[in-house]
């Protein structure tokens, strides 16, 4: 199996300290592997679909003893629930998880960034497919009777999910490194030094046990034969 490693910064130099947001970002962007900037394009994508229509609001309203028609679209924050903050709050969180390994902030999630990721997304496909099924109920205030239906954007919103679902599991099967301790700006230059002496024990080791195996694999073949 191939394995993307993390896109190498080159001859980019970091913005220096202090530097305003749009160079971080613009920054940020381009540090990124191409799996990460898909997901990243997927959680934009879910965010912007809540200012979409979501759902279409009928009323009948009584006047003059007379029924009237009026009816309009509701987007995802005009009808506000736990479905559309677990929207929000996924599609915030991705973006904010990206940035800050653009970054190289040093911490580690279960499973790897493009398992969260994944999950994340497939957990938002669900609630969507969820609010489809369950709408905003009908109502009844006064002399007014309110019907609730869904629009198009609900259907993007659902697609951007599936499609942030998709970019998690192609993270996860590129294997994006994480940023190492060492690499973390925030961390005390004393931590990352001990962190770098750490890795290089870790990976001298590694190959000490990997020489020593492969020293009693030939000795067992040299007695075979």
């Amino acid at each position: 199996m191939a394995t993307a490693q993390r896109r190498s910064r080159g001859t980019r130099q970091p913005p220096p300290p202090g530097s305003g947001l749009a160079k971080r970002l613009v920054y940020a962007w381009r540090v990124l592997a191409r799996e990460q900037r898909g997901a990243a394009l997927a959680a934009l994508a879910l965010w912007v679909t809540m200012f979409l229509p979501w759902y279409s609001r009928s009323e009948f309203v009584i006047v003059n003893k007379t029924p009237r028609p009026a009816a309009y679209n509701v987007t995802a924050y005009g009808a506000f629930s736990f479905v559309e903050a677990a929207v929000l709050l996924v599609s915030v969180a991705v973006l904010v998880l990206l940035f800050a390994r653009a970054e190289e902030r040093a911490f580690h999630l279960p499973g790897g960034d493009g398992a969260i990721v994944s999950l994340a997304g497939a957990w938002v496909a669900l609630l969507i497919f969820y609010r489809m099924l369950d709408k905003p109920g009908t109502s009844r205030i006064a002399a007014a009777t309110t019907t609730i239906g869904i629009q198009w954007g609900i259907f993007f919103a659902l697609f951007a999910a599936i499609f942030l679902t998709y970019q998690g599991l192609r993270m996860r099967a590129a294997h994006v490194r994480e940023p190492a301790l060492a690499e973390d700006p925030t961390v005390p230059r004393e931590v990352r030094r001990t962190s770098s002496y750490d890795q290089g024990l870790a990976a001298s080791a590694a190959d000490d046990l990997r020489r020593a195996r492969e020293e009693r694999r030939r000795a067992r073949e040299a007695d075979g034969g």
